[in-house]
């Protein structure tokens, strides 16, 4: 009995240092952003959207050379990542992929000032075209499937009742609790030094924090898509960075299996079999995504580093073809997501 209470407050200690930290983590997302967006306006300055003054400022700053150098770095640290197997530094380019996100708080005329200095990285991308960060955008289905009905019921934005930003920032929570669940199972699991850990949130996903990433990183997409840019400025969102950002995770997590049953052999194949690789989504939709592994390889799951590069490419090609209709149709019309549903 006495072991069996102290089981019982451990586990409510666990779950109530997540709900805790969630609330936390939740609240420095949001508004760590804006302190900081406050503080650097007045040095970063805003030129304006006079197209000769924001090109200068670009020229004499060397921001093209920096934007291409930074991007040229996350992509190599996600190269070598796989290529040395150490998930630290593929990991690492996958946060910095999303993390100019975050410039988009910072509503500014100029999309470099304060702390929209933060997607200096993208330049690449704008150079080419902003409608590029707009090649993911069949990623925001789940929020529009949940929005549009809750629009009908709640008003619209411009009826003054708006449950978007409460569902960006329900996701957010909700991404971050599920990580912190699974970073305290995971270190509760090897303190009892197990081998493969398969209790608690681990019984329903192999890769609980990095479920947990991509689901608050969902969030703060949405939340940066809701950001309104003053006259003349423009949103394109950022679902393209989103979406390569959580392939560089599932891809992460799929080499973290080869590893895992090399290791562990026969026990993590049980544990397979009975627990979703990340998100409990049935038999039928599993086995839908991982139809080209079956099809090219034979085996639900990649078997090697070039099969999970190649399973990777498939879907980042097949996801930006579907987002294509937004693009091509410029759907949602301007301003975009940040006034939708009208």
């Amino acid at each position: 009995m006495a072991v069996l209470n102290r089981v019982s407050l451990r586990i409510i200690l666990s779950v109530g240092l997540a709900i805790v930290f969630t609330i936390g983590l939740s609240f420095a997302t949001l508004e760590i952003p804006q302190l900081l967006a406050a503080a650097l306006r007045g040095v970063i300055p805003d030129p304006g959207y006079d197209p000769s003054a924001i090109e200068k400022f670009i020229r004499d700053h060397h921001v093209r050379a920096i934007g291409y150098a930074c991007l040229g770095t996350i992509c190599g640290l996600i190269v070598a990542g796989f290529l040395t197997r150490k998930r630290s530094l593929a990991s690492a380019g996958a946060v910095l992929m999303f993390l100019p996100t975050f410039g988009y708080f910072a509503s500014s005329m100029f999309f470099l000032a304060g702390l929209g200095i933060l997607r200096v990285p993208w330049m690449p991308i704008w150079d080419a075209s902003f409608d590029l960060l707009k090649l993911g955008d069949v990623a925001y289905l789940p929020y529009m499937a949940v929005v549009y009905p809750l629009s009908l019921v709640c008003g619209s934005p411009t009826s003054g009742s708006d449950v978007r930003e409460i569902i960006g920032v329900f996701v957010v929570m909700v991404g971050l609790f599920i990580f912190l669940l699974g970073t305290i199972t995971w270190l509760y699991g090897k303190y009892q030094k197990k081998g493969v850990i398969d209790f608690w949130i681990y019984k329903y996903s192999r890769h609980p924090q990095y479920l947990g990433f991509i689901i608050w990183s969902y969030g703060v997409m949405i939340l940066a898509a809701l950001t309104p840019v003053v006259k003349g400025g423009v949103n394109p969102g950022a679902s393209l960075p989103w979406l390569l950002s959580s392939l560089v995770i599932i891809g992460i997590a799929l080499n973290e299996e080869i590893m895992m049953v090399k290791k562990y052999g026969q026990v993590y194949l049980e544990y397979q079999k009975r627990t979703p690789f990340m998100l409990p989504v049935g038999r039928f939709i599993s086995s839908a995504i991982s139809t080209p592994a079956r099809i090219l390889f034979h085996t639900n799951l990649p078997q090697s580093r070039m099969q999970i590069a190649v399973i990777l490419v498939i879907y980042f090609v097949f996801l930006v073809l579907v987002s294509l209709p937004f693009v091509l149709l410029q759907w949602p019309p301007l301003p975009g997501w940040s006034a939708w549903p009208l």
